[in-house]
């Protein structure tokens, strides 16, 4: 083992340790940190978000959700009515679609030889 995983291993023992004796001893500062810090947490979020929705154009903001959709309109896969019955074929009776091979694969790359300035040395300073 490398030194940065006992290190972390380490650390996690140490607060194991420490979670598990404040629920022995005091379980009640244990609920009031947690509560602390998810309140901490949650106004942080909410000062985010205030600045986030201020930020911006409020008609290009509209524009972009209503792209957004769109956009996931037009992707989302259609569901299949459940009027409609579907009759599956059975997987001996289905034919599997035969691979053809493109005429550029067949051929190879169009590729094309450019000439260059191989024989020519540049110029070198000489001491």
């Amino acid at each position: 083992m490398n030194v940065k995983s006992i290190i972390f291993f380490a650390v996690v023992i140490l607060g194991a340790f420490g979670l598990i004796s404040m629920v022995v001893t005091e379980p009640g500062a244990l609920l009031r940190m947690i509560l602390i810090y998810v309140l901490l947490a949650a106004a942080i979020y909410g000062i985010y978000r205030f600045i986030m929705s201020r930020r911006g154009n409020a008609q290009e903001q509209s524009a972009y959700k209503k792209a957004v959709r769109q956009s996931k309109k037009k992707y989302q896969p259609a569901k299949p009515s459940k009027a409609t019955k579907v009759r599956k074929i059975q997987p001996s009776a289905q034919k599997k679609p035969a691979k053809k091979a493109s005429a550029a694969r067949l051929n190879g790359p169009k590729l094309t030889v450019i000439e260059g300035k191989k024989g020519k040395k540049k110029k070198r300073m000489t001491l």
